[in-house]
């Protein structure tokens, strides 16, 4: 998976229980009126199906969200946010890809792998954000038997540890036809002209004038680096530039009251606050109520908090994140912060627009603070289909209405304008 937590789209529900919870069915009569049935919280089993593990995923990332970025999500739908995912598919797309490619032979779901996945993911806490390094590249929820060179239809489907369904070179471009299995290079190899690392290595920028020469490091501390997230978690890059000059050194994140210059110079989830422009920081704990914390975007505070600052480039305080209908969150001296599910409107926190609501713009991620005229996520601006300057919310669209991006389309698939199942390869 790729970038995870910047690629959604969520379906907002009416009505819905906090993430996690065990959701209480009708009591029943013929036993005793008092008691209820409670359905088991699948994401607490030791194995994951499909439809569980994409719910367990959206779970997780409702409570990063709530947790890190302080973002209320009391609101939204916790099981169904798409996250992109295997391939840079999203859900609807993915479990249409994994089935296909199961039912052929081509792929093995591993439920006890799809647990452990997600695992990894609420086992980072906060510092899922530092480094930019991907908790899923080493996810095995899905064993491919396509052999490298072999015709492909997404990465899920190759045999070969972190190997890629990769267009050929020079070829067209149809999935079914134009794409095959490729493995990736080892360390010291270089990751240039199309070649990519293992994913547990890092592809470490580097030029010599015009010439490309980067190369796969593992990312260990002591190894050649450009910046932090050529380096594992738990790493930084030391004297790195990021100028393609790989003159960094990786080197094991510090402790807290070190000074800093990145979030990712500081061990587990302690944030770098102070930082600013030439000046170090401090790693400081960001979690307890009316921490010192700055708003070096995204590691701010954690635990449902927002920094509080009173103007650019300060220090502030840990404070409440605002709630639906709450006052803005104070960034800046200016109340304007919601987290990334809500939009700041008429100096409180609301939902984004809802079907019906008039819109200028579709929401890539949610409401954001600085655009109160787009639509909630899951939902689009129609004014994707019309080209006029502004347009009403409405929800993803059947098959064989019209589109314009996949983003228009319940099958989360735009072809030729129209919107349709997403396609999979009949392979020989």
């Amino acid at each position: 998976m790729r970038n995870l937590v910047l690629l959604v789209a969520i379906a907002v529900a009416p009505s819905i229980v906090a993430c996690g919870e065990v959701v209480p069915l009708d009591p029943d009569a013929a036993i005793d009126a008092r008691e209820v049935d409670a359905v088991p919280d699948p994401c607490a089993a030791a194995a994951l199906s499909v439809d569980d593990f994409f719910l367990c995923l959206s779970r997780a990332v409702c409570t990063v969200y709530e947790d890190c970025i302080g973002s209320d999500t009391s609101h939204i739908n916790c099981d169904d946010i798409p996250i992109n995912v295997f391939g840079d598919l999203q859900p609807t797309a993915a479990k249409v890809v994994i089935a296909d490619a199961v039912a052929a032979g081509r792929t093995q779901w591993v439920p006890t792998a799809a647990k452990a996945c997600v695992d990894m993911l609420t086992g980072q806490g906060c510092a899922l954000f530092k480094g930019n390094n991907d908790v899923f590249d080493l996810c095995g929820a899905l064993i491919g038997s396509v052999t490298n060179g072999s015709l492909c239809q997404n990465d899920i489907e190759c045999s070969t540890p972190g190997a890629q369904c990769v267009q050929n070179a020079g070829g067209g471009t149809n999935q079914c036809l134009d794409y095959t299995c490729r493995a990736p290079v080892a360390v010291p190899n270089m990751c240039t002209a199309g070649a990519f690392c293992r994913p547990q290595d890092h592809c470490v920028n580097k030029r010599v004038g015009t010439t490309d020469i980067s190369f796969c490091s593992t990312g260990e501390a002591g190894q050649a680096c450009d910046r932090d997230d050529e380096c594992d978690a738990g790493n930084f890059c030391n004297g790195g530039l990021n100028d393609s000059t790989a003159m960094g050194i990786c080197t094991a994140a510090k402790a807290a009251g070190q000074t800093c210059k990145t979030d990712a110079e500081c061990t587990g989830e302690l944030a770098c606050v102070g930082n600013f422009a030439a000046i170090n920081g401090i790693c400081r704990d960001v979690r307890p109520p009316n921490s010192v914390c700055d708003t070096n975007f995204p590691y701010a505070c954690q635990g449902h908090q927002n920094c509080e600052t009173t103007a650019a480039n300060t220090t502030g305080t840990c404070k409440p994140a605002a709630d639906l209908g709450q006052a803005c969150g104070v960034i800046n001296g200016i109340p304007s912060y919601c987290g990334f599910f809500m939009s700041c409107e008429g100096g409180l926190c609301r939902e984004p627009g809802a079907i019906g609501d008039p819109c200028t713009a579709s929401n890539f991620f949610g409401g954001f603070s600085n655009n109160p005229n787009g639509c909630n996520l899951g939902l689009f601006c129609d004014r994707d289909l019309t080209g006029q300057p502004a347009g009403t919310c409405r929800a993803a669209q059947v098959d064989g209405a019209q589109c314009v991006t996949s983003r228009n389309c319940a099958s989360e698939n735009c072809t030729s304008m129209v919107c349709a199942v997403y396609p999979t390869c009949d392979f020989p």
